[in-house]
């Protein structure tokens, strides 16, 4: 059996054990840990017999190959739901994006309004769009283009220095008065974007992004036609269409603080504190990590702590949603994906290399060609946050009561 601390990447258990036992005394609950390392012994082997792995004693690059061999089944049926063929390009991001909205029914969100957005680029207007299409100003930028688009661009056209220049001074000013409940609004760029997203694209390594302020998620057109490719793109859809709806009550939240624009800008830029302040007796602090640290450094000591991720939250709701419509259609072989977010495993051959079952991780590693674990990693964490808390929902209402402080104390 693969203990805890070695799933988390962890040297040794003793932050594991300290866990246990600070957070056993406080809910009552403990046996947590060990239960967790015997419901992912069982979701492996059960993973293993659904993935057609025949040896008992299987290599890492055995199941490796094993999994990355259904993603690409489970790519060509979602190709085949949303009406594309195989083989072929895939070109249908308007049915795509339609699939999606069915799928996870998002509710109103609560977000910058449309006018206030377009008078801030009109006072501060970007750089590089207007010289790219020969714009003079502001004003003849929204006469000649959509919003919508311009405000997608951004991400793709401006500098960081820019982007963090202009809108931590123009959000500063901001007050609840400037938002308004609509829907969630998905686009697809025309082609005039496309050349100019190129770069974004590579960097990213997708072609759809988002703006949490506004509700608003953007595809790029670009080629979709490598294995596993569809299915990233559509996950991450489905994942931006809950990311959005949760920010956007974050938003509600802090409509009643006096320094609104202060904190719209601290949950927009992602804030994450060095580490939770040392816990008062008899309760235990869990870090708030609301980006992923590994993509810029897979060693960030804030992955060793105790810690909570929403993203994982995000994800899971998409996958949730994916998996449910193996039930809808038996065409579609998504099931087997079904709550092995959280599972990964050390098996001979490389004893070193940890494989991940998350379905995300697995996009990304048949995209790249290389084994990724970070997605699987948070998912744990979380799954072992949720086993004292008493499930997802409390996790998920726990991490928004607390988010901007950074840390949730549990007492």
């Amino acid at each position: 059996m693969n203990k805890l601390h070695n799933l988390l990447r962890m040297k040794d258990e003793k932050t594991i054990a300290a866990l246990e036992k600070s957070m056993g005394d406080i809910t009552g609950k403990m046996n947590v840990v060990s239960t967790i390392e015997e419901e992912t012994e069982a979701h492996v082997m059960g993973a293993l017999k659904n993935f057609g792995v025949q040896s008992s004693n299987p290599t890492t690059e055995e199941v490796y190959e094993a999994v990355i061999l259904q993603l690409k089944k489970s790519d060509e049926g979602l190709n085949t739901f949303l009406g594309g063929k195989i083989g072929e390009e895939f070109t249908l991001f308007s049915e795509l994006l339609a699939r999606g909205r069915e799928l996870m029914k998002p509710k109103r969100v609560w977000v910058l309004k449309k006018e206030k957005f377009r008078e801030i680029l009109e006072e501060f207007p970007p750089p590089h769009i207007l010289e790219t299409f020969g714009y003079k100003d502001g004003k003849e930028l929204f006469i000649k283009e959509k919003l919508e688009e311009v405000a997608s661009s951004l991400r793709f056209m401006e500098s960081s220095e820019w982007m963090h220049d202009t809108f931590d001074k123009a959000y500063r000013a901001l007050t609840p008065e400037d938002f308004e409940e609509r829907e969630v609004e998905a686009i697809v760029l025309s082609a005039k974007w496309r050349e100019a997203a190129a770069k974004f694209v590579e960097k990213k390594r997708h072609n759809l992004s988002h703006l949490k302020e506004l509700g608003l998620i953007f595809v790029i057109p670009i080629t979709v036609d490598s294995p596993g490719e569809l299915m990233r793109v559509f996950t991450l859809y489905l994942h931006y269409l809950y990311e959005v709806q949760f920010y956007s009550d974050l938003f509600k939240q802090i409509a009643r603080e006096e320094n609104f624009g202060e904190q719209l800008i601290s949950l927009l830029r992602g804030d994450v504190l060095n580490e939770a302040p040392k816990a008062a007796p008899g309760s235990y602090n869990w870090l708030i990590v609301q980006r992923y640290l590994a993509k810029d450094d897979e060693w960030d000591g804030r992955l060793f702590v105790p810690h909570m991720n929403p993203e994982s939250i995000h994800w899971r709701r998409a996958e949730d949603a994916l998996v449910a419509m193996d039930k809808n259609d038996s065409t579609l072989p998504l099931g087997f994906w079904h709550d092995l977010d959280w599972v990964g495993w050390y098996f001979q051959g490389d004893g070193k290399k940890l494989l991940s079952f998350d379905m995300i991780d697995m996009i990304m590693s048949l995209a790249n060609e290389r084994m990724y674990v970070y997605h699987q990693q948070e998912a744990l964490w979380t799954r072992l946050f949720e086993s004292y808390v008493g499930g997802s929902d409390v996790a998920e209402q726990l991490v928004k009561e607390n988010l901007l402080k950074g840390y949730i104390t549990i007492s």
